[in-house]
C-alpha cells in the first residue's frame, strides 16, 4: 500500500492541474476591424467614380498556415503549435482593407469578388510576405510586410509596400495579434493615402513626400475627439514596465468622475469597463506623479500607454564591487524637489532594486543624508524617455567596511538593466569557513567532534526563457581538519553539482528533469596515531593487498565514490517571490552510488604466525555499488525569514520499486545569518535515513567570511 501513495499524489496533482485549465491549451486568434483607429482626414466627401475589387491575398508558403510564425532575428523560423490563427489570412486581410476603403468613401463601389460593372474598375491585390513574431533574448516585435498592387485593364498603375517592425510592450501572443491587427489597418490607411494622392495628380502617380507622411512605425492611434465611448464590455489597460521586473512603482487609474478604480504595479494588465479614464504613474508623491488624461478603453482591446517616462536604478558599492549599505536620495535638478530616499538592494540575498519611474530630465543623487544644495557626496544623471538608466555609485570604506564618502559614479555601458530583465543570472562567491562539526553516523549516542578550516567556491546560475526555467548550483569544497587526537589533515574535498530544468505548461505546474552529482577530487586516506596492519578485499571477497606497519590507508580514489541522482516528473510551484520560493516535485527517480576502489573498515582479525605470535589485521572491504529505481518526491524551498536571515531546505524521498531496497530519506537544511559586511554565521543540518535504520544527523556550524566574485 505504501508504494501506491506516491502515485496517488501524482494523480491528485494532475487532477488539480486539469481542473483549473487544460494541460495543453490550444488558443485561436482573430483579426477584426477597429473603427476607432480610422483617420478622419482620409474620409472623402465625394468618392472616385471607380469600382474597386479586392482580391484574396497571396501569401508566401512559409506563412500560409494556421500556426503563428516565430522568427529568432535570423533565418530560422518556428511555429507555435498551440497558438493558431482562427481566421484565414488570405480572406481576412482584404476584408479589413475593403471595410477601410468603404469607411473612407474612396470608391463608388467596393467588392470582394469580381463583378461586371460599367466604367472604370480597379483590381486591388495584396501579397503578404511576412507576418511573424520577432523574438530575441531581451525583446519582442511584430513584423508585417505586405505589398499592394492596383491594376486597370490588366496593367499595373500603382504599387505600394508596407514593411513594419513594431516593439511589443509585453510578451503575450494576445498583444502580438492586436499589434498585427493595428499594423494591417494602418497599412490600409497608408494605401488609401497613396490612392488619394494618385487620383489627385492629373498626370499619374506622384511620389509621397516622406516628410508629409510619417513612417508607419511612429503612427499613434488617437481617440476620436467627438466621440463619447458608448460601447459596452471590458477592455484592458497596460502601463508597460520598462525594466520587466516586479519592483516598478504602482500606477493609479481614475474614472471620469475622478474616482480611483484601480491601482497595480507597472506592467500589470488591468481590466476596465469601456469608457474614458485618467492614469497617474511614476515615483514620488501624488503631486509628483505623471498624469495622462483622456485614455479611452474599448471592449476586447488592449490600450497601451506610450512610455513618456524613464526609469532610474541606483546601485551603491565599494571599489571591490561589494554591496554598501548607504542611503541615497533623488532630487529634481530643476525644482529641487526630493523624490524620496532608499537603500540599495543587496542582490546577493535576493533583494530586487527599487525602480524609480521619473519624468525625462536631469536629476541629482546624494548620499550620506546630504541636502539638495550640497557640493559633496553627489552625482547627476539624465533620465531619457522610454529608457532605463542604472547609476552606479562607488564609495570609500574604512578598515571595518563602513562606507565613507563618494569616490566615483556613472552609468556604465554594461549595466545590468535589472535582475528581472536578465534571463541569465550568475552569482559566484568564495567562502572561508571555521567549522565546528558533530556527527553520530558511527555511534548514535556518542557523536564525534571536529574543527575544520575550509574554503568553498559557490556558483548559482538561473536561466529563464518563455516557460523554461533552468537552475544550476555548484559547490566546490576544500579544507583541512583537526580532530581531538590528530594534526591538521586534508579533509573536506567535495564537488556538488545540481541541475534542474522545469517546463511550465501552465502557470505553476510543469514537468521537471534533474541531474545531481556528488564526488571529490583527491585520494582520501584513513589515518592512525599508531602503526597498524591491514588487509584489503574486493567486493567478491578476494584478497588484493596486505600491508604491515602503516599509519594510513587509502580508502578512496579520486572522483570515487560517485553519487548520482536523476529524476523526471511533475513540479508544482506553491509560490515564487524574492522573499520565498517553494516547489514540490514528484516523479520517477534513479539513484546510483558507484563505489569502485572505495573501501570501508569491516573488522579486526587475529592471525597466528608459525612462532605462535599473534598479529592483528584491520580488514577493509570494497563497498558494493548500488542503483535504485523508484518514485521520488522532493521539496525545495528558499526563504528570507528576516532581513539578515535566510533559510533553504531540500528534502528528497525515494520509494524503490524493488521490494528488497529500502526507502531513503535525505533532508538538507541551511540557515545563514549575516553578522557584519563580509561575515556570516552558517548552520547546516542534514538528516539521512534508510529503511529501518536510525536517523543519521550531521550538524555543521560555520563562521563564514565571504567575498562575492559577481
Amino acid at each position: 500500500m505504501k508504494r501506491l501513495i506516491p502515485w496517488i499524489i501524482i494523480s491528485l496533482i494532475f487532477l488539480a492541474g486539469c481542473s483549473s485549465t487544460e494541460l495543453l491549451t490550444r488558443n485561436y486568434y482573430i483579426l477584426e476591424y477597429y473603427p476607432h483607429s480610422e483617420d478622419a482626414d482620409l474620409k472623402q466627401t465625394k468618392p472616385l467614380d471607380i469600382t474597386a475589387v479586392l482580391l484574396d491575398t497571396q501569401i508566401r508558403n512559409a506563412y500560409n498556415r494556421k500556426q503563428i510564425v516565430v522568427r529568432n532575428f535570423g533565418p530560422r523560423i518556428t511555429y507555435l503549435d498551440n497558438d493558431l490563427w482562427g481566421v484565414k489570412l488570405n480572406t481576412i486581410i482584404p476584408d479589413l482593407c475593403s471595410k477601410r476603403l468603404i469607411a473612407y468613401n474612396l470608391f463608388s463601389k467596393v467588392h470582394r469578388q469580381y463583378t461586371k460593372e460599367p466604367g472604370r474598375v480597379w483590381e486591388i491585390g495584396t501579397r503578404l510576405n511576412n507576418i511573424e513574431l520577432y523574438q530575441s533574448e531581451f525583446e519582442q516585435q511584430a513584423h508585417v510586410n505586405i505589398d499592394f498592387s492596383v491594376k486597370e485593364n490588366g496593367a499595373e498603375i500603382l504599387a505600394h509596400t508596407v514593411n513594419v517592425e513594431r516593439q511589443l510592450p509585453d510578451d503575450s501572443v494576445d498583444m502580438f495579434v492586436q499589434t498585427v491587427n493595428e499594423i494591417i489597418l494602418d497599412a490600409a490607411d497608408e494605401f488609401a493615402r497613396e490612392v488619394v494622392r494618385f487620383s489627385a495628380n492629373e498626370d499619374g502617380y506622384c511620389p509621397i513626400n516622406p516628410e508629409e507622411n510619417a513612417p508607419l512605425d511612429n503612427v499613434n492611434i488617437q481617440p476620436l475627439a467627438e466621440a463619447e465611448n458608448t460601447e459596452k464590455g471590458y477592455g484592458i489597460l497596460l502601463v508597460p514596465a520598462l525594466t520587466h521586473s516586479d519592483n516598478e512603482p504602482y500606477f493609479i487609474v481614475k474614472n471620469e468622475r475622478g474616482e480611483q478604480v484601480a491601482s497595480e504595479p507597472m506592467g500589470t494588465d488591468v481590466a476596465l469597463p469601456a469608457g474614458r479614464y485618467s492614469v497617474l504613474y511614476g515615483s514620488g508623491s501624488l503631486n509628483q506623479m505623471i498624469m495622462k488624461t483622456n485614455i479611452i478603453i474599448r471592449p476586447r482591446y488592449k490600450t497601451v500607454v506610450e512610455p513618456d517616462w524613464g526609469c532610474l536604478i541606483v546601485d551603491v558599492m565599494d571599489e571591490s564591487r561589494n554591496y554598501a549599505k548607504v542611503r541615497f536620495e533623488i532630487w529634481d535638478m530643476e525644482t529641487g524637489e526630493s523624490f524620496g530616499s532608499e537603500f540599495p538592494a543587496e542582490k546577493e540575498i535576493g533583494e530586487q532594486p527599487v525602480v524609480w519611474a521619473l519624468r525625462p530630465g536631469l536629476y541629482k543623487v546624494t548620499i550620506n543624508n546630504e541636502p539638495f544644495n550640497t557640493l559633496r557626496d553627489f552625482t547627476t544623471v539624465f533620465v531619457e524617455p522610454n529608457d532605463v538608466q542604472e547609476l552606479r555609485i562607488v564609495v570609500d570604506v574604512d578598515e571595518d567596511g563602513n562606507p565613507l564618502s563618494l569616490v566615483g559614479s556613472g552609468v556604465l555601458e554594461d549595466s545590468e538593466r535589472t535582475s528581472g530583465d536578465q534571463r541569465l543570472k550568475i552569482n559566484s562567491a568564495i567562502h572561508g569557513n571555521v567549522n565546528f562539526n558533530s556527527s553520530n553516523e558511527l555511534d548514535e549516542n556518542n557523536p564525534e567532534y571536529t574543527i575544520t578550516l575550509n574554503t568553498q567556491l559557490e556558483t548559482q546560475l538561473t536561466y529563464n526563457i518563455n516557460r523554461f526555467h533552468y537552475t544550476l548550483k555548484n559547490v566546490v569544497d576544500m579544507g583541512t581538519t583537526k580532530k581531538t587526537d590528530t594534526d591538521f589533515q586534508i579533509s573536506s574535498d567535495s564537488f556538488d553539482w545540481k541541475n534542474t530544468l522545469v517546463y511550465y505548461f501552465i502557470k505553476n505546474l510543469g514537468f521537471y528533469s534533474r541531474f545531481d552529482l556528488l564526488t571529490h577530487f583527491l585520494n582520501e586516506y584513513s589515518y592512525s596515531t599508531t602503526e597498524f596492519n591491514y588487509k584489503k578485499y574486493n567486493n567478491s571477497g578476494e584478497l588484493i593487498s596486505t600491508e604491515i606497519g602503516k599509519d594510513k590507508i587509502q580508502v578512496k580514489k579520486s572522483l570515487l565514490p560517485l553519487n548520482l541522482k536523476e529524476g523526471i516528473g511533475l513540479n508544482f510551484r506553491l509560490f515564487d517571490s524574492s522573499k520565498a520560493t517553494l516547489n514540490i516535485r514528484s516523479g520517477l527517480g534513479l539513484r546510483q552510488d558507484i563505489y569502485n576502489d572505495v573501501y570501508g573498515y569491516e573488522t579486526t582479525i587475529h592471525d597466528t604466525l608459525p612462532d605462535l605470535s599473534v598479529v592483528d589485521y584491520r580488514i577493509y572491504k570494497e563497498l558494493e555499488s548500488t542503483d535504485k529505481l523508484g518514485t521520488e518526491m522532493s521539496l525545495v524551498g528558499n526563504f528570507k525569514v528576516l532581513k539578515n536571515l535566510t533559510y533553504s531546505t531540500t528534502a528528497d524521498v525515494l520509494f524503490p520499486f524493488n521490494k528488497e531496497d529500502d526507502v531513503t530519506i535525505e533532508w538538507e537544511n541551511s540557515f545563514n545569518m549575516k553578522l557584519v559586511k563580509h561575515i556570516s554565521l552558517d548552520y547546516k543540518l542534514n538528516l539521512r535515513k534508510t529503511g529501518d535504520s536510525s536517523i543519521i544527523r550531521d550538524d555543521t556550524l560555520f563562521l563564514r567570511v565571504t567575498y562575492f566574485l559577481r
